[in-house]
């Protein structure tokens, strides 16, 4: 299994605030090859397979137990933005953000982050540390806090955890994630815990009232539909 990596967001802070912030996310379909950080165990695996053909960097070992795994890693800036540490930091010494005991061996991914009124960083994204999600591909969504940039504390914002996508066979998992902060946090996902709705055959017809049936997907028992949520979290309650 081979996968690339990461992205960056930019955190924009309180106007009186000196301190910017990015988070980092190591994705399976990002460019950069900085998939490694201090939760990978590189001599279990996570090493650079090459280049693909669209010139992004492979690692292999990614479904390999306590090998690769991806993590959102901060960086900071105390000049207004000139430099970062990320810029010169080895990933491996960068903080993550997915400090959780269950998410130092599972991947937590497609970030976003924003700071409240009382300057506190929040970061909502999937999360894969719940039950057997970093196994079967299920998702959660889960909201990190912080008032230091250096110790954060995670709280799972879905009550159950969505199966993988099965639209377009699981090739398309729509993009609609997003998060707006200020006095709690409010992340937005996609969310597939809906089943998809069809007409029922036979039905909808002259002498037959239309109803509503589930049907199966090329890669799943029952296709299911993507809808978006979002949830109020208070970032001071853990």
């Amino acid at each position: 299994m081979r996968k690339r990596s990461p992205t960056w967001r930019r955190i924009a802070g309180p106007c009186s605030s000196s301190v910017i912030a990015r988070a980092r996310s190591h994705l399976d379909r990002a460019a950069t090859p900085t998939i490694i950080n201090q939760h990978s165990n590189e001599a279990n695996g996570c090493a650079p397979a090459g280049l693909a053909g669209s010139g992004n960097n492979l690692f292999t070992g990614v479904k390999t137990p306590g090998a690769c795994n991806n993590d959102i890693l901060v960086s900071v800036s105390g000049d207004g933005g000139s430099s970062f540490t990320g810029t010169t930091t080895d990933p491996r010494q960068l903080t993550t953000v997915t400090q959780a005991p269950g998410q130092a061996t599972t991947d937590q991914f497609w970030q976003w982050s924003a700071f409240t009124n009382d300057a506190r960083l929040v970061v909502s994204y999937f999360d894969r540390q719940y039950g057997k999600d970093d196994a079967t591909g299920f998702s959660d969504t889960s909201l990190s806090s912080s008032e230091d940039l250096d110790h954060f504390a995670a709280q799972r914002v879905t009550m159950g955890s969505m199966p993988p996508p099965t639209e377009f066979g699981g090739m398309f998992f729509g993009d609609y994630t997003g998060l707006a902060a200020v006095d709690d946090a409010h992340p937005l996902w996609m969310d597939t815990r809906d089943a998809e709705l069809f007409l029922c055959p036979g039905s909808g017809a002259p002498g037959a009232p239309p109803a509503l049936c589930t049907a199966s997907a090329s890669n799943a028992s029952r296709a299911n539909d993507q809808d978006i949520f979002t949830q109020s979290i208070n970032p001071r309650q853990q």
